[in-house]
């Protein structure tokens, strides 16, 4: 506890707030980035510390994510917003927080208490003129903050990170192809994985044209859903480690940079926390406590999603005649039914209106679309009201060694993630920690009927047989969502791994030296070398020298293409030229195949292994019945690509490069107001790598870049794409974008002197 910080520098702004609820004094310290160090005599005051200053740089946003977890946007966005509080209210995540809150420790009653303690003294404080401009933009008032708040945002992460719903129903729109066809349309492996390729088969079961509507018809929904809500689009993560072997320190280091989503604020906020059981420094969730991603006084720890199948979908056949009766092997059994009302903010200013419905539970889960006298229906871990995630990172917070670490994961019950670890003993390790059901037959990669008992849970997969390794030989571990076992593994995982472009770049550029330093992780960081887009340049140059001379299409794409260094840089002009022709060469090949409408569904994470396959074997089973041969196809994409390139960027070819075609943009939900809202908006730049996370460098998903030198603590590396504020009018809005864009992050300081040195205002929060 510092006793008084003003007598570190003399010049520093010093504010003393005096607040209810605090048991003794507090002292947040902050650097240049805006960034709050908190110094604590207990966690109570910790905790609500931590509440207090990150709802004084998110609270709005904090308020949004609750908002949107619980089915509330309605009340503040209008008609708009209906679809999105559908589907929360239907997946019944507040029910689902407040058992949990229920069932939670003691311990962690407590914390989440304290913390919303701090919340609602910062709200407290303001009025209608200093809250965050967005509530003063939509003209109303933020309601206290609940400690269920904390707990419904996990529900939110969950969502964004279980994606294995949409798969079973693209496998299942697909059940009617051939074999062969459907397996190398939805391939398991890569000749690039680090793993040998060996994968289960695929179930196959056909569905009758009203299941195939509902199967349609959610999907369709659901992907709205995620677009109206700012949560669209693909998600992964990077995380290495390497041990004392390999770095020039003799000491571990660790690299972590998960991808998610683009949003304005960040979906991060940075913290350091210290109190006398307690020293954490990273990253926290606005509106969650405690440290979801960093380094302690002993251990660094990174966080990649695991991707495994969490979620099962269920035909319920209901009776005609009482619709609430559904059909079960043992009989005919009553759903639960509960109604929701939805406020709904009236455009014109009048009354609000309100929008009632019906939500069906089964033994399996929500209802979640229903037509006729058939359901369908949603089983989820993330439904599950067993297990709190909070209690497993504030025991990782504290946590000194593997055991430790390990003992924390053995109760997290989030969606399940690969977490890399490092120790100041030498160690490193990673473990894949998470509930992951067991079926009583089949995979759950098909709906199932739920007239039987075949799709029923048996349980999950012991904590001891997950994924993991400890100090494993190759003194390296590299995680990045690619498959990470193969058939010999005695439990299904998935079938929908990420395709292993980023893993293999990360591994094959940890063979490149003897010995690692930051710098090299950074330049690991900022690596774009583009595997597809390399792979599809080199068979198009292959192709066409064939044709060169004959054909001055031809001529002109091998003389562009010939050497490229695949490298999908801002400045590049292959690049967009090489990705059009293989989004156009994509698009041919599958409407052929599977028609307009499911080529518009079709998104498998794994779907750049099968046009890397095409583009190389070309096989004639594949070439679309319009073409006589691959080089009409492709010449014939070439075309198309020209014209869309045309249509994007002009005619003057110079300024086809791929930063004019793709900008790093950071969207706030406010955006969509109109001239209101463009204040909110922040400022966009060219693309150095490629969004769709074929690179290491994943572009504006790169959600936080952080690495750690467990020799030094004081020479960790962390920065968020914009900062620490969600303040248009705040300095630290986005103030870390351009150290975020060149991939140059800032020192966060850990040590007593290196926080002093960094310290430029201090608050002291006393007891009221």
């Amino acid at each position: 506890m510092i006793a008084d910080a003003a007598q570190l520098k003399p010049k520093l702004s010093t504010l003393s707030i005096a607040l209810p609820s605090l048991r003794d004094e507090v002292t947040i310290r902050r650097d240049e980035r805006g960034i709050p160090f908190i110094d604590a005599t207990n966690e109570a005051d910790l905790y609500f510390a931590q509440g207090y200053a990150t709802a004084s740089d998110r609270l709005w946003q904090m308020d949004f994510l609750r908002r949107t977890a619980r089915g509330l946007l309605a009340e503040v966005f209008g008609p708009g917003a209906v679809e999105v509080d559908k589907l929360h209210r239907t997946y019944g995540f507040t029910l689902v927080a407040e058992k949990l809150l229920a069932r939670a420790p003691a311990k962690t009653r407590e914390v989440l208490e304290s913390y919303a303690r701090g919340v609602n003294a910062f709200i407290t404080q303001c009025d209608a003129k200093s809250l965050p401009l967005e509530f003063q933009v939509l003209q109303y008032q933020p309601k206290e903050w609940a400690t269920i708040d904390s707990i419904v945002l996990g529900k939110l992460f969950a969502q964004q990170l279980s994606f294995t719903v949409d798969a079973d129903i693209l496998r299942a729109l697909l059940s009617d192809l051939p074999s062969e066809r459907f397996e190398l349309l939805l391939p398991q492996s890569s000749p690039l994985d680090l793993l040998e390729e060996r994968y289960r088969p695929y179930e196959k079961h056909e569905f009758g044209a009203e299941e195939r509507a509902i199967l349609t018809g959610i999907l369709k929904r659901m992907r709205r859903s995620r677009a109206a809500s700012s949560s669209d689009g693909e998600v992964g993560s990077n995380s290495w480690v390497v041990s004392g072997d390999m770095s020039v320190s003799g000491k571990p280091l660790l690299a972590s940079d998960p991808h998610l989503p683009p949003t304005s604020p960040s979906i991060w906020h940075i913290v350091h926390l210290n109190a006398p059981d307690v020293r954490v420094a990273g990253v926290a969730v606005p509106g969650v406590p405690g440290v979801m991603i960093g380094h302690n006084e002993w251990i660094a720890w990174g966080v990649t999603n695991l991707c495994p199948d969490v979620q099962d979908l269920y035909f319920e056949q209901f009776d005609c005649g009482d619709t609430d009766l559904y059909k079960t092997p043992a009989g005919w059994r009553a759903a639960d039914v509960r109604n929701e009302e939805i406020v709904v903010r009236n455009p014109k200013g009048a009354k609000p209106d309100s929008v009632s419905f019906e939500i069906k539970v089964t033994r399996h889960g929500p209802v979640i679309l229903e037509s006729g006298s058939l359901g369908l229906s949603l089983r989820w871990t993330a439904l599950d009201a067993d297990v709190i995630d909070l209690d497993t990172f504030l025991t990782i917070n504290r946590a000194r060694n593997w055991n430790e670490f390990t003992g924390a994961l053995k109760s997290y019950g989030g969606p399940p993630q690969t977490f890399t670890y490092a120790d100041t003993a030498g160690h490193i390790g990673y473990y894949s920690a998470g509930r992951i059901p067991v079926r009583r037959s089949g995979d759950g990669s098909l709906p199932y009927d739920g007239r039987t008992d075949d799709g029923e849970w048996l349980g999950f997969i012991p904590f001891d047989d997950l994924p993991h390794a400890f100090d494993p030989p190759s003194r390296q571990v590299v995680s990045a969502n690619q498959r990470v076992v193969n058939d010999a593994y005695p439990y299904h995982l998935t079938h929908n791994w990420r395709v292993p472009y980023r893993a293999r770049r990360i591994h094959d550029l940890l063979q490149t030296k003897a010995k690692f330093d930051v710098g090299d992780f950074l330049d690991i960081q900022a690596d774009t070398y583009s595997f597809p887009d390399a792979i599809f340049a080199a068979q198009l140059v292959k192709l066409g020298q064939r044709f060169a001379d004959t054909s001055t299409e031809w001529h002109d794409l091998v003389e562009m293409l010939d050497g490229w260094d695949g490298l999908s840089s801002s400045h590049s002009t292959v690049l967009p030229l090489v990705a059009e022709i293989r989004k156009a060469f994509r698009n041919q090949i599958l409407e052929a195949a599977i028609g307009t409408e499911r080529t518009e569904l079709y998104e498998w994470r794994n779907e750049g292994t099968f046009i890397d396959k095409l583009i190389t074997e070309k096989s004639k089973e594949w070439l679309p019945a319009d073409f006589v041969s691959y080089d009409a196809l492709l010449l014939a994409c070439y075309r198309e690509a020209i014209d869309a390139l045309t249509k994007q960027l002009g005619a003057d070819r110079d300024q086809w490069t791929w930063g004019n075609l793709a900008q790093v943009r950071f969207p706030h939900p406010l955006e969509r107001l109109g001239p209101a809202g463009q204040r909110f908006a922040t400022r966009a730049l060219p693309q150095n790598a490629d969004g769709s996370m074929p690179t290491v460098n994943a572009g504006a998903r790169v959600s936080l870049r952080f690495i750690a030198d467990l020799s030094n603590w004081d020479a960790t590396r962390l920065c968020l794409p914009l900062g620490e504020s969600g303040d248009p009018r705040s300095p630290n809005r986005d103030d870390q974008l351009d150290e975020w864009y060149n991939v140059t992050p800032s020192i966060l300081p850990f040590s007593e002197t290196a926080i002093a040195d960094a310290t430029r205002n201090v608050q002291i929060l006393v007891p009221e």
